[in-house]
């Protein structure tokens, strides 16, 4: 009887399930896709079995056994070498799933893998349904003749194998190491993991090119890219809304490809009626956003995709230069030519599964509040998130988007380049409607490479070389980008030198030619406080020096017998820049006493903050060199319109030469960048015996009236020994000379013996309306400082005695939680250093010269702070209150 009761409950269970699975044709209930997300939680094995840890997806490998406390935190100590076996072993990703009956009833049903990192092969159900061997590339696989009830799927990984030869495998080119990082070549599921049933189609990209006139936007070509369930035609209605209004409406037929895709294309005109405003970068404008939301709607399905673009124009103008034999290189936004203020971009982190919206928030907005508008995505690591470009987008930050090719020469085959044709359609095709990218660079230095034999086995090899280079990066990749968005212009590398490259076969003699395109810049043995050093470029998109990371930092990955110096093995481990540390001791003994052994903690502690020192004044002085030479020409060279140093992140705490140590804290340098790019910037320099005094200006109107303050001190007094006050009016976008005088005499009429003893400093002050209107920081005067000789030899720099008083915390502009820091000193104080330990935030500025008894600073914290812990975690020094004093 019971057995009876179990067999009949089974059949009906079964008749139910059937039922569920196969209902009417004419149901409504599923009018849309449906998604089964394969995200969250999987079983990782490695290749022997001898490991097994939970997996969560996206992620990788490396974070998984360090979640499951199978290896500490990888970026201690000297853990990047212990752990080279995670990286050299292969792993198996497991996941049992249910699909439902509205997915297994689709017509079409596919597996999308978003990103797999890198060599895989998929199984479903024991069934081989596909591979990957290209971490940019998203695969699709029809699963549907596999797909059932209960499922069971493998993505059995195989381990990249790319230290020697990164070049040949489609992967983060800096995961196996780079001169700022560490070697953590990842596998996983980095990305997500979804089955997608359909029953007419899915609309996969859309990309946007505006026409815009005189300020409006005329027309807008929407090009809509789909995946069609079968090789039917398909009708239907295609609606596209601009900010929810309607500005297409048609019925259209749609006919699949080959492989089941579709492109349609619409101009819609007469737009000039919608109130629509242009997008601007920073500082120059709004950046005004609309969401674009497409629509295809039959009987049997409606798919959708919506997105938030933004309309301008772009435009990179390589004309000739009065005076010069070479071609300019600067860019106009609707119309306007710009200088360029900004960084490059590497990846966040090692593990790209723990790079959360809010860091790339709190990094791109540092980057918007030192007053930047453009930022370069480096060819060595990834194209970015989505998160990533639309945070851009929101804030004005211009991308310079590399193809992730860099430092290398690449094979040519048919299977890696027809990788490499579906790796570049995608990108484009994802990237291309966001307002914030600015242009498509093919390569970071490959054309250098070569032009500048960097291996042996170039020389011998030229014509091969070149052939090859010609072959993936103008005959395969240029066309495909010209195509998907003729929008933007393509640069085949960078550096390169425009025309120039074009007329010397795509890869010029010299691509670091001053007179044309863009350049790379370093020089680690001149002197890196003198303008002179460096050259007038047109362009400078990479440029920079090292330093090291805070204490807070470096002592998070490290152990405390290594805080001393001389510096430890394991404090050189983490120097993966060959000869980084000599060349930073060299540069700091140029201007400062390096710290003696005896120092101790102290020691260890003021070599880093002197690194952040020379760092910050040598990009100072380049940076200034490039912003006064927009608007003259100097022995054909000048007309510079964009300075980028390198770089803006860090990957892992180490020494690097970025402005913004890996967490997000600022280090001395970014203080500087948010001065050195203000929108108007007063910039004293030495020339000859003689002071010169330009004033840069990023506004659009003339400025009136601007007074130049000058004071000569003494370094052993606060009272300045001799004031000058000029005025003069300022013309909009431009560099201009506002004074000038021989030191000689300067020194004369302060009565200083010679220039040991003084230093100068200048203020710059407006009181109409316009400075205190666009200047980010009114709270901030325009001030800059000039030293007359190193800091070991001034005579009189007397130990300060530094006190602070802290209000707060109340409501600004940039925190809920702002306090207010009084700072107090009895003598002149250079490069006042302030840090809060343990608290989330920045300050209004550091690093700066106390020449008043009394200024005001505001910290800005990211998290809810009380004063206590501000007033407790304050730490104040300056350079005299070092050991090497």
């Amino acid at each position: 009887m019971f057995s009876k009761y179990v067999f009949s409950l089974i059949l009906y269970s079964i008749a139910f399930v059937f039922a569920q699975c196969f209902q009417n044709e004419n149901s409504t209930v599923h009018k849309s896709s449906s998604i089964l997300s394969l995200e969250g939680t999987w079983s990782a094995v490695n290749s022997n079995g001898s490991i097994v840890v939970k997996s969560k997806v996206p992620g990788s490998i490396f974070t998984d056994l360090l979640n499951q406390k199978k290896i500490q935190d990888p970026y201690f100590g000297k853990n990047d070498i212990l752990y080279r076996w995670i990286g050299l072993d292969s792993w198996i990703f497991k996941k049992q799933f249910k699909a439902e009956c509205h997915l297994l009833q689709k017509k079409r049903v596919i597996l999308i893998a978003h990103g797999l990192d890198t060599v895989s092969e998929i199984n479903l159900n024991g069934q081989f349904i596909g591979a990957s061997n290209n971490m940019f590339i998203r695969y699709i696989f029809d699963i549907k003749p596999v797909l059932k009830t209960n499922n069971d799927i493998h993505i059995e990984f195989l381990s990249a194998q790319g230290e020697c030869h990164v070049n040949y495998i489609r992967k983060t080119q800096s995961s196996f190491s780079w001169d700022w990082g560490p070697s953590f070549p990842t596998q996983g599921i980095w990305k997500p993991l979804e089955i997608v049933g359909f029953d007419t189609l899915l609309i996969r990209d859309v990309t946007v090119i505006p026409e815009i006139s005189k300020g409006k936007l005329l027309n807008l070509t929407v090009s809509v890219y789909m995946e069609l369930a079968s090789f039917e035609p398909v009708n239907g209605l295609m609606a596209i809304y601009l900010n929810n209004s309607t500005i297409f409406y048609s019925k259209i037929n749609i006919k699949p490809d080959e492989n089941l895709f579709a492109k349609k294309t619409f101009r819609i005109s007469s737009l000039n009626n919608l109130d629509v405003k242009l997008w601007w970068p920073n500082g120059l404008g709004d950046q005004p956003l609309y969401l674009l939301k497409v629509v295809f709607s039959n009987n049997d399905e409606t798919a959708s995709k919506s997105l938030k673009t933004g309309f301008r124009t772009i435009e990179l103008i390589q004309e000739p230069v009065q005076n010069s034999s070479g071609l300019s290189f600067y860019f106009k936004v609707n119309g306007v030519p710009f200088f360029a203020k900004g960084s490059n971009w590497i990846p966040a982190d090692s593990f790209q599964e723990r790079i959360t919206p809010e860091y790339i928030e709190t990094l791109l907005r540092s980057a918007k509040d030192a007053n930047m508008n453009m930022l370069r995505v480096w060819g060595g690591g990834n194209y970015e998130s989505d998160v990533f470009y639309e945070i851009a987008d929101r804030l004005g930050l211009l991308i310079w988007q590399d193809l992730m090719f860099a430092c290398a020469l690449y094979p040519t085959d048919q299977d890696f380049l027809s990788s490499v044709k579906t790796e570049v359609t995608q990108q484009i095709r994802r990237l291309q409607h966001h307002p914030s990218v600015l242009l498509w660079a093919g390569n970071n230095e490959n054309e250098q490479s070569i032009s500048g034999y960097w291996w042996p086995s170039v020389k011998p090899n030229l014509d091969q070389y070149k052939s090859d280079y010609v072959k993936l990066y103008i005959d395969t990749i240029m066309p495909i980008v010209l195509k998907e968005d003729p929008s933007r212009t393509f640069l085949p590398s960078s550096p390169s030198n425009g025309p120039k490259t074009v007329k010397e076969g795509w890869i010029s003699v010299n691509p670091q030619d001053n007179l044309y395109g863009d350049v790379h810049f370093y020089n680690y043995f001149g002197d890196e406080w003198n303008p002179d050093t460096f050259p007038r470029a047109r362009f400078v998109s990479e440029y920079g020096y090292q330093s090291y990371p805070s204490f807070e930092s470096i002592s998070s990955v490290t152990n405390s017998q290594d805080w001393v110096y001389p510096l430890t093995s394991a404090i050189k481990h983490r120097q993966h820049h060959m000869f980084g540390n000599l060349e930073l001791q060299q540069m700091i003994s140029k201007h400062f006493k390096l710290p003696a052994s005896s120092c101790g903690l102290q020691g260890f502690k003021d070599f880093l903050y002197l690194s952040q020192i020379v760092q910050a004044v040598a990009i100072k002085t380049e940076s200034e060199l490039y912003r006064r030479s927009q608007s003259e020409v100097v022995n054909g060279e000048g007309k510079t319109m964009g300075a980028l140093y390198w770089q803006l992140n860090d990957i892992w705490p180490a020494p690097s030469w970025a402005s913004i140590e890996y967490g997000g804290r600022w280090k001395m340098l970014h203080y500087y960048a948010k001065n050195f790019f203000s929108p108007l910037l007063i910039s004293p320099y030495e020339e000859n015996g003689t002071v010169i005094v330009n004033v840069v200006s990023d506004l659009s109107e003339p400025l009136e009236d601007l007074e130049l303050n000058i004071y000569v001190y003494k370094w052993s007094s606060l009272i300045p020994v001799y004031t000058n006050v000029s005025t003069f009016n300022k013309s909009p976008r431009s560099s201009q000379v506002v004074y000038r005088e021989n030191i000689a005499n300067l020194l004369e009429k302060s009565d200083c013996p010679d220039r040991n003893y003084c230093l100068v400093y200048f203020t710059l002050q407006s009181y109409g309306p316009e400075l205190i209107s666009r200047v980010q920081y009114p709270e901030l005067e325009s001030n800059n400082v000039l030293y007359l000789s190193e800091f070991k030899s001034a005579i009189g720099l007397q130990q300060p005695n530094i006190s602070a008083g802290v209000t707060g915390p109340f409501i600004s502009e940039f925190s809920n939680y702002t306090f207010s820091i009084t700072l107090n000193t009895d003598s002149i104080a250079p490069f006042v250093w302030l840090e809060i330990r343990n608290v989330h935030g920045r300050f209004s500025d550091n690093g700066f010269i106390m020449i008043s008894k009394s200024m005001n600073i505001f910290f800005y914290s990211r998290e809810n702070t009380k004063l206590k812990v501000i007033t407790k975690n304050l730490n104040i020094m300056s350079l005299k209150n070092t050991c090497i004093n």
